[in-house]
């Protein structure tokens, strides 16, 4: 029985390492010029660029998964613009995509939505909208397998965004 105990509480205390450690592997980045910032894995590279259109950001990637944070400063356009833009861009059709969520006055968003688009070996989740100084739309492109397997670290990448 003492045995048994002993075992759940290795147990238990290795699962708990093992996921300190799967956030210990993340970083805070904050860019002032886009007005965003979010966790982006330790060692990733990242690149700022302009997309065109008004909009910017930054993209990385680190162990197959790429991530993007991007913001069009200035005029608030509406969900549907935004989305449409980000159709475009990412080249999944808006039938994959699903809201997951509304966005509504919550760490620096006034409006927006969470998605998760799945196409084939692709799995984007992510949120867009407008906040305080503009248009934003930051997503991570990562394998359905990836996602479910580390389903709490994506989720902890989504709790981390802020907009200035």
């Amino acid at each position: 029985m003492k045995m048994q105990r002993t075992a759940r509480f290795g147990l238990a205390l290795a699962a708990l390492l093992l996921s300190a450690s799967a956030l210990a592997d993340w970083k805070y980045y904050e860019t002032k010029k886009y007005g965003f910032s979010m966790l982006v894995p330790e060692g990733a590279s990242l690149t700022t660029r302009e997309w065109g259109g008004g909009w910017g950001g930054i993209s990385g990637s680190s162990e197959g998964v790429k991530f993007h944070g991007q913001a069009k400063l200035g005029a608030k356009e509406s969900n549907e613009d935004i989305e449409k833009y980000a159709v475009n861009l990412i080249g999944v059709p808006a039938s994959a995509w699903v809201k997951t969520d509304t966005i509504t006055n919550t760490r620096g968003w006034e409006r927006g939505y969470v998605f998760k688009a799945n196409v084939g070996s692709r799995l984007l989740f992510g949120m867009y909208g407008v906040g305080p100084k503009g248009n934003y739309l930051l997503y991570l492109d990562t394998t359905p397998g990836d996602y479910m397997d580390h389903k709490k670290d994506y989720d902890k990448w989504y709790e981390s965004i802020r907009l200035d």
